[in-house]
């Protein structure tokens, strides 16, 4: 790679910020990574980027990696306030803006509210849409966020059968976050923005993998419905993580999209 990876720390709302920059150049692109995620597991696709002109700019946002967990259980408008915080120190306008799975609804609510910032928008395995699933796994991890606690805590071998349980619902985020974080995730995850992609008119790409079972392939299509200037593109034999195992496909899907 002919680029190096810069780590740096920037203060911000009060939380010492951990963010990675791969390239130098006037077309920025910000990167808002998933939960239980970092701005590493996006090393990738910002060297590709780096490699192909862009300037690959990755934060951890606060609760993940390297960035301390607020004091107080956030939700999205918080998060938020907290990237257009980040974006003013760095002096950032005028980007390119992806987001991954949560980080993909935050991107979503930005671009909203800082259209004139946001040349155009990349939502990879976005959770937006947050109906009501009708399978029994994530009937499970809806009550395990709401009273798993309280009952599980009181079970012998607490431990044990915790971790069985979140496992099998799908929640393993929740089972591994702080206090703080559960609080946080309990916020997020309710929380729809269908009636936000509507009101969506940047050009924007959504990408999905084909095999996702976090974010199910449906909603790549009903995201697609919803936001008008949108394209979908799909990512055979991947899941949630395409930056991951597909990055190469990505980061070229990413790139022609920014350049058309």
């Amino acid at each position: 790679m002919s680029v190096e990876l810069r780590e740096k720390t920037i203060l911000v709302s009060g939380l010492n910020t951990r963010y990675r920059v791969v390239g130098q150049s006037e077309e920025k692109v910000l990167i808002l990574h998933g939960w239980s995620a970092t701005s590493y597991s996006w090393r990738s696709v910002s060297y590709y980027l780096a490699d192909n002109g862009f300037e690959a700019i990755a934060l951890d946002l606060p609760g993940f990696g390297e960035t301390p967990a607020p004091k107080e259980a956030w939700g999205s408008d918080e998060y938020v306030r907290f990237i257009e915080a980040f974006v003013k120190e760095l002096n950032l306008d005028k980007f390119y803006l992806v987001g991954h799975s949560f980080g993909g609804a935050l991107a979503l609510k930005f671009t909203l509210r800082n259209s004139q910032a946001v040349k155009k928008l990349a939502l990879c395995a976005a959770v937006v849409i947050r109906k009501e699933r009708l399978t029994l796994r994530q009937k499970i991890s809806k009550f395990l966020a709401k009273y798993g606690a309280k009952i599980i805590d009181k079970t012998p071998a607490y431990s044990f059968f915790e971790k069985i349980a979140y496992k099998m619902a799908g929640a393993y985020d929740y089972y591994h976050a702080s206090p703080i974080m559960k609080e946080i995730f309990k916020k997020v995850i309710v929380e729809d923005m269908s009636d936000l992609a509507e009101k969506l008119d940047k050009p924007c790409l959504i990408v999905w993998g084909e095999h996702d079972q976090a974010a199910p392939l449906e909603d790549a299509f009903a995201l697609n419905d919803l936001i008008k200037n949108s394209e979908l593109k799909i990512i055979r034999n991947t899941g949630h993580n395409p930056h991951r195992g597909h990055y190469e496909e990505l980061s070229r899907a990413l790139i022609n999209f920014f350049k058309k």
